[in-house]
């Protein structure tokens, strides 16, 4: 029975990635060393401009209001609530500054802030 349900979780696996179900990319792969296949998938980034609307630091999050966002991972201009990454310091943002920053998706398919910078006068 265990041979046949990791079987299964493989079939399922490789058939999301060629669907590019969760973002994945041609270059994704199947990991099957371990009872449940595992698909590792190259990180998908964009670049975008905006400007910031709201700071949560106890939540790490960042309201933006942003225009189109270039590269892989494409968006939209829109107004959204994004997670930071750990690596962006916090306290040198605040309310209407005008931003550039890239974004990823992380594993559970959720937008993060990678890096933001200040734009510069």
């Amino acid at each position: 029975m265990k041979t046949r349900r990791s079987l299964i979780w493989s079939i399922a696996a490789c058939a999301a990635i060629s669907a590019g179900i969760g973002g994945a990319s041609a270059g994704a792969t199947v990991n099957n060393s371990s009872r449940f296949a595992v698909a590792q998938v190259e990180k998908t980034t964009g670049h975008g401009e905006g400007v910031i609307r709201a700071v949560d630091s106890e939540e790490r999050k960042l309201m933006i209001t942003h225009g189109p966002v270039s590269g892989p991972l494409e968006m939209s201009p829109m107004t959204m609530a994004f997670r930071v990454a750990p690596n962006v310091d916090l306290s040198t943002l605040s309310k209407g500054m005008k931003i550039k920053f890239t974004i990823s998706r992380d594993a559970k398919g959720l937008y993060v802030i990678e890096d933001v910078q200040p734009e510069k006068p």
